[in-house]
């Protein structure tokens, strides 16, 4: 806040040798303030204060140029300290005012002693307003400075919190830098990432309780207790500007394993696996993350098992892989597969045929159906239908033998596969 320049002319209107005849007052004033037997400890400061804005006062009267910048710098860090500490200016006010009224007090009863006109008492009056004005302008500016300078401190600790929670500090020394950070350490929080939908997306707005490092081209939050309906509200007002994505709620020292799933939920998100209109949760997606997590694995088991569709056509092979991961999540209903591909129901039982001279025996197989299921996935990328290519052929590759009966109720193994992951993330 730019403050107005400082108007010697007050100060300069009162004429020198009436300085010398009311200092004994004003020195005599200033020492009862500072030692006022009556006052208690709780004021000792304002007392001080008030003792030093008169010797401040008289010093800005006999040179009010050279004596401003000294006396702004010291009201300046009077507001500074009242900020650090908590306090606001109102105590400052009334010590300067009462102050000034401890003078009135001492020089009217005086005044005709000391020879002092209407004029010589109005011009003192004249500086003592202009004095007030100017010094708790400084202090303010003083205190604006210095509860910003708080703030920036707090935010620099809450940014440094994030780093250590997130790449796992000692958990010994959390307490002590969540309470520097004036955070209050949750049961259980969640990692966040956050991926810019546009160029210059707005300053992040958030409850106080959720931490953010905003320096990363994408913030990483800590969200406490994420699973509510109000916190999902919260999240849902950063979706119009960022990809949002939830890694698992964990206990606060197990918050690195939940930015280890954050930032495979947000590669899928950003591949377009997993959709990001919405807030994406990590344990929503628990099988294709864990899919991507293995995908390297997955590709060399995928050279043995889609060989039976290596040495088909290019796109007989990638329309019966479709229909292959389709049955799988269907339970083998091909009345259900065929709704998600948008194909007839006797289309997807005459690739089933097909499918079984195959496979053979692996489509009676539970582990073998729900590692050909993991492959797939793995491989699709798209929605059904979206045209990507499921199959990558391989050349060298034999064909097994044909096998009669197709696999109609899905394995119990796929059944469990949601459960069984989720409970080894969280």
């Amino acid at each position: 806040m730019r403050r107005p320049r400082f108007d010697t002319r007050p100060f300069e209107a009162i004429r020198r040798d009436l300085l010398d005849r009311i200092r004994p007052y004003v020195v005599l004033t200033a020492e009862e303030l500072a030692a006022d037997p009556q006052a208690g400890a709780a004021s000792a400061e304002a007392r001080s204060w008030a003792a030093e804005s008169l010797r401040l006062f008289e010093t800005l009267a006999r040179d009010p140029g050279r004596a401003w910048p000294h006396v702004a710098a010291t009201y300046r860090e009077i507001g500074r300290g009242a900020a650090l500490r908590g306090l606001d200016l109102g105590e400052l006010h009334t010590a300067l005012h009462s102050g000034a009224r401890a003078v009135w007090r001492a020089l009217v009863p005086a005044a005709a002693s000391l020879d002092l006109d209407g004029a010589a008492l109005g011009s003192i009056a004249d500086a003592q307003f202009a004095y007030l004005d100017a010094v708790l302008a400084e202090a303010a500016a003083g205190h604006a400075a210095g509860r910003a300078g708080d703030q920036e401190l707090l935010h620099r600790r809450r940014a440094r919190l994030v780093g250590q929670l997130l790449d796992g500090v000692d958990p010994q020394a959390v307490p002590d830098a969540a309470r520097a950070a004036n955070w209050s350490v949750p049961a259980a929080a969640a990692a966040v990432l956050l991926h810019p939908r546009v160029a210059e997306p707005r300053p992040l707005l958030l409850p106080p309780d959720v931490l953010v490092d905003p320096v990363l081209p994408e913030p990483r939050l800590i969200v406490p207790d994420p699973d509510g309906g109000a916190r999902t509200r919260q999240m849902g007002t950063l979706l119009k500007e960022w990809i949002v994505v939830q890694g698992p709620a964990l206990p606060v020292p197990r918050l690195p394993a939940s930015l280890t799933w954050a930032r495979r939920g947000l590669a899928l998100a950003r591949r377009g696996t997993i959709g990001a209109d919405d807030l994406v949760r990590c344990m929503d997606h628990v099988p294709l993350l864990v899919i991507a997590a293995g995908e390297e694995l997955l590709d060399h088991a995928a050279d043995t098992r889609l060989a039976p569709l290596a040495d088909l056509p290019p796109a007989q092979a990638d329309r019966l892989a479709e229909t292959l991961l389709a049955l799988l999540e269907c339970n083998f209903n091909a009345t259900e597969a065929g709704i998600r591909m948008n194909v007839h129901p006797q289309t997807v039982r005459l690739r089933l045929r097909r499918l079984e001279e195959l496979f053979g025996s692996d489509l009676h197989d539970p582990h073998r159906c729900l590692e050909l299921e993991m492959i797939l996935r793995s491989r699709h990328g798209e929605p059904i239908g979206g045209g990507g290519r499921l199959v990558r052929p391989r050349t060298g590759n034999s064909r097994t033998p044909p096998v009669r009966n197709a696999l109609r109720a899905r394995h119990q193994l796929g059944r469990g596969l949601s459960a069984t992951l989720s409970a080894g993330i969280s």
